[in-house]
């Protein structure tokens, strides 16, 4: 059994396809279908199940394999980084989760990381929060920049950012020339755009108009926030969207942004990683950097769990 080995069957499961997983190997098929049984020879066990040829997908004794491959790549690539690199100059890849409400943030995120850290390359992967939540505990993502407090795995460490808070962008038509805020209650009886139910922002703003008795008009959703805005550039609607957004915007001619209040919510945004010790080099670099900055978003200082 060799770490190579393992790392194909890594590769199937996270292609699905055995051509794809020999292309992202860099091998041709019939050597990775021949590693495969090879693995399997050595373990005495079918461990992916094939039909004509096809990916069906993992048996029992295959799915306790490649979690433990997984694993084992995993300390790997910490040893490769600790020995190959000094603590202060790494090299190598890091790949962060970013849930999209986060995204305006990205930026700022891996400028202060690579003033660090130059020799090491950054690949930012716009995911929903139970997504990263799996990338991390399946080793394909070192990071993750998503809301902490509500993880459904005790296998993460959660490092708070900033308070992720909320506003209101539509028209002039629709929301007025003057005021500055409006109620989750007034805000319900708008025509709006919202993210769709997939993502936990959506979960958060859909909590918060209940917890106030509204019943929103929601009349299109969108997968992105760029959607979101698209669908208010029109002047139908009528978008709720995180505060960091809204200043990414900066002013846009003929569109308002108005504060919502009564009450004024809140949500922590964080990094994530796995919660092992010692973490692996990249991700505590990502960590202690995040650390130092003395606000992320212009919002809300750092502060230590």
């Amino acid at each position: 059994m060799s770490l190579r080995h393992l790392s194909y069957l890594v590769a199937l499961a996270g292609e699905r396809n055995f051509h794809k997983a020999a292309r992202a190997s860099h091998i041709a098929q019939p050597t990775l279908s021949a590693a495969l049984r090879q693995l399997e020879a050595e373990f005495g066990a079918p461990l992916v199940r094939r039909s004509n040829q096809r990916f069906e997908g993992f048996t029992d004794e295959g799915l306790r394999v490649l979690d433990v491959a997984r694993r084992m790549l995993a300390d790997a690539e910490i040893l490769k980084q600790s020995i190959r690199s000094p603590r202060d100059r790494l090299t190598g890849h890091l790949r962060i989760g970013i849930i999209p409400t986060a995204e305006p943030l990205a930026g700022q995120i891996t400028a202060a990381f690579h003033a660090h850290q130059p020799d090491v390359t950054i690949t930012l992967l716009s995911k929903t929060s139970r997504e990263i939540e799996r990338g991390i505990a399946e080793h394909s993502l070192e990071a993750g920049i998503t809301y902490v407090g509500r993880t459904a795995s005790g296998q993460l460490l959660a490092q708070p950012l900033y308070q992720e808070g909320y506003v209101v962008i539509g028209s002039e038509e629709l929301l007025g020339q003057t005021r500055t805020r409006i109620s989750w209650q007034e805000a319900a009886a708008l025509p709006l755009v919202l993210l769709n139910r997939e993502m936990q922002n959506r979960r958060l703003i859909d909590e918060s108009f209940r917890k106030t008795g509204a019943a929103p008009k929601v009349t299109a959703e969108s997968s992105t926030l760029v959607g979101i805005f698209s669908h208010v550039r029109q002047g139908s609607w009528c978008g709720v969207v995180p505060n960091t957004f809204a200043a990414l915007l900066g002013p846009v001619g003929g569109i308002r942004v108005l504060a919502l209040t009564d009450p004024t919510t809140q949500h922590a945004v964080g990094v994530v990683t796995l919660s092992r010790k010692p973490l692996p080099p990249l991700a505590q670099a990502l960590i202690e950097v995040l650390q130092k900055l003395p606000a992320i978003g212009g919002r809300a200082k750092l502060r230590d769990r």
